[in-house]
This record gives structure tokens, C-alpha cells and sequence, in this order.
């Protein structure tokens, strides 16, 4: 596991003996994204001294010059997937609050080209597994790009205030590509490459066509779930929290839609059709993140309370409180094996439970 720090540093972890394996020092400033590419071989990071490194995970080495470009900080990073990468020339995607995004050859460590557009703090990048970027925005809007060009297709306009985070009904199988939950990995690049893409088009296909789901989260209180290879109508509005909404985030089934808010809740949704299922209450602090297991039947939510939660999914009940943070915790994610979850807090702590 890797986690980036305020100490300037990202360590990267082995997760069943909890000592990190190597720090990866080079940053100026706060790292505030860690990325690992889908096949696993590269880390990058991103920072608030503006750049972007990568790095072995092996050796912890950095590889090559930070790739600079963005005047203003780093806010998050997105991996080309798996099946769409040019062999050998895997790209890289950076958002910055410069009101542009970045894409690196991270082979080449040299910009491809810039996304420009956005009239203020890009928040979050999605690279999606048909050759489309999707990009949130404190401008209000969502813009969707062509991956291979950087020419803007629309803009989804929809939010009444920041769009703080995106998430795509199929994050899961870009982020693991060819991994899958037996670990075994396929021994050729074409089998790796076959694997990846027949993972993407299970999880995309609904009805018989692809159709990758996209949520957006907002100040406004409100998400919107679209399908913008089809349309630039959103197909829900989903209203509910009282408060900001921080993050949103797919079921790997593509079953259910999870979002944290300000308001101390976490709620549930059907990623369908955007209904609303359930209210998971138990936080008595703003929700930062949240994340579902490998076979989406828990949710573990990450607060300002201290505090992580883990939720039964089919019914909406707390299944078990993960005290032990000794201040907010920022960041949760879950191992793609379901075996682990892993928080980062305030505290300077990072902590790995055992599911």
C-alpha cells in the first residue's frame, strides 16, 4: 500500500507486516495524491510543490525528473487503464487547482498535452475505460474529453456550486486491469491485455451495450449520476444530504452508489436509476471518504470523528466500529483482495485492519 504525507514523503507498505518497505523522498511540499498504475510497476505522486513524480515501488527510487508544468498544486492523479495503453508508453493524468490537467507519457516522463478549459480548480480526473477523461471542477461544471486528442467533446452542466469529487461505475476494474481476485496474473501481455479488456467490458456492459456510469458530488448538497457516452442529461438527481458532499464512490458490481457528506452521513444509492436505499448514521462528524469491499457487501467510511465504520451494505446496519485514530481520519481504501483496509489520519498514523 502507499501513502502520500504532509512530511513531504509517500511510503509504500507491506501490508502484512505493517512496516513500510521504503519512503519516497523527493517533494518540497505535501504530497496530496498517490497513484499506482494498474500494473502495478510505477507509483505516481502528486504534490503541492506543484509536480508530479513517479517511482519504483521496488526499489523506491524516483524515476527520472519530477514532471513539472502545473503553477498551482497537484489535487489528484488518474492512470490510463490498462486495456487502452499504447505498449510500453502507459500514461498518466493530473488535475491541478491551475485549472488544467496534464497528461504525461510516463515512460517518456514529457507532457502530451494539456486540458484546458476549466475556469477554476480542476478536483478530480477520471480516465475512463472507452478513451474518455472526465474532469470535476470548482467552476461548477464536468467536462469530458477525448483521451487520444485532449479535445473537449461537452461540458455537463448540472451542479449549483463546486464539484468536489467524480466516480465511474467502473473505477474498480480500471484501477486492478488484469488482476483479479483468484492472484493469478496472466504470464503474456496479450493475456494480460485480453484479461483486462473482457474485465472492463463485463463490469461497463448494461443490456448488452457499454455504458459507463459517471457520479458527480457537490457543494450544492446534491450528485448526479450520468451516462455521458450517451447523453449529457444527467439520469438522476440525487438529493438527501444536508450538507456538502465529499466523495462518491461505485460498488465493484456496479450494484450500488455510496456517497460522504458534511452532514455526519453516509448514504446509499442504487447505481441504476439513483434511488435512494439508506442513511448509514453512526458518524458524529463530517464523512471524508468511503470505500467498498472487493464483493460489495461492506462499506467502511472514514470521519472526522476519529473514527472508521464499517456497514453491512444489504441492510444499512453498522457491522463494526474501527476506533483507534487518535484524530480525523482523511483517507480509506480497501485492498482490491478484500482482506484489508487501509486509513491515513491526522494523527500521522496510517493503520491496516484486517477484514
Amino acid at each position: 500500500m502507499a501513502s502520500g504525507s504532509g512530511d513531504n514523503t509517500a511510503r509504500i507498505w507491506d501490508c502484512d507486516t505493517g512496516t513500510p518497505v521504503c519512503t519516497l523522498k523527493g517533494h518540497t511540499s505535501w504530497v496530496l495524491a498517490v497513484s499506482w498504475s494498474p500494473d502495478g510497476n510505477t507509483i505516481a505522486t502528486g504534490s503541492m510543490d506543484n509536480t508530479v513524480r513517479l517511482w519504483d515501488p521496488i526499489t523506491g527510487q524516483t524515476l527520472g525528473s519530477p514532471l513539472k508544468g502545473h503553477t498551482k498544486w497537484v489535487t489528484s492523479l488518474c492512470w490510463e487503464p490498462y486495456h487502452l495503453q499504447t505498449p510500453n508508453r502507459p500514461r498518466v493524468a493530473s488535475s491541478s487547482k491551475d485549472c488544467t490537467v496534464r497528461i504525461w507519457d510516463a515512460v517518456g516522463r514529457k507532457i502530451d498535452f494539456a486540458l484546458t478549459g476549466h475556469k477554476a480548480s480542476v478536483t478530480c480526473v477520471k480516465w475512463g475505460g472507452t478513451g474518455i477523461i472526465y474532469t470535476s471542477s470548482h467552476d461548477k461544471t464536468v467536462k469530458v474529453w477525448e483521451a487520444s486528442s485532449g479535445t473537449l467533446k461537452y461540458t455537463l452542466t448540472a451542479h449549483a456550486h463546486w464539484v468536489n469529487h467524480l466516480a465511474l461505475s467502473t473505477d474498480f476494474v480500471l484501477r486492478t486491469a488484469f488482476h483479479d481476485h483468484t492472484g493469478r496474473v496472466p504470464s503474456t501481455d496479450e493475456e494480460k491485455l485480453a484479461k483486462a479488456k473482457e474485465r472492463f467490458s463485463k463490469a461497463a456492459t448494461v443490456s448488452g451495450e457499454i455504458l459507463e456510469r459517471l457520479a458527480t458530488a457537490s457543494d450544492d448538497c446534491t450528485m448526479y449520476l450520468w451516462t455521458p457516452l450517451t447523453s449529457q442529461k444527467p439520469v438522476a438527481r440525487l438529493t438527501g444530504h444536508q450538507k456538502q458532499v465529499n466523495h462518491v464512490t461505485f460498488s465493484p458490481d456496479g450494484m450500488y452508489l455510496a456517497s460522504a457528506g458534511f452532514d455526519n452521513h453516509v448514504k446509499l444509492w442504487s447505481a441504476r436509476d439513483g434511488t435512494f436505499l439508506f442513511s448509514l448514521r453512526g458518524h458524529v462528524a463530517p464523512v471524508y471518504q468511503c470505500c467498498f469491499s472487493a464483493d460489495s457487501r461492506l462499506l467502511v467510511s472514514a470521519s472526522k470523528d476519529t473514527t472508521l465504520k464499517a456497514w453491512d451494505v444489504r441492510t444499512g446496519k453498522l457491522k463494526e466500529d474501527l476506533p483507534g485514530h487518535r484524530d480525523e481520519v482523511y483517507a480509506v481504501d480497501w485492498s482490491p483482495d478484500g482482506e484489508k483496509v487501509g486509513s491515513g489520519g491526522r494523527d500521522k498514523q496510517v493503520r491496516i485492519w484486517r477484514n
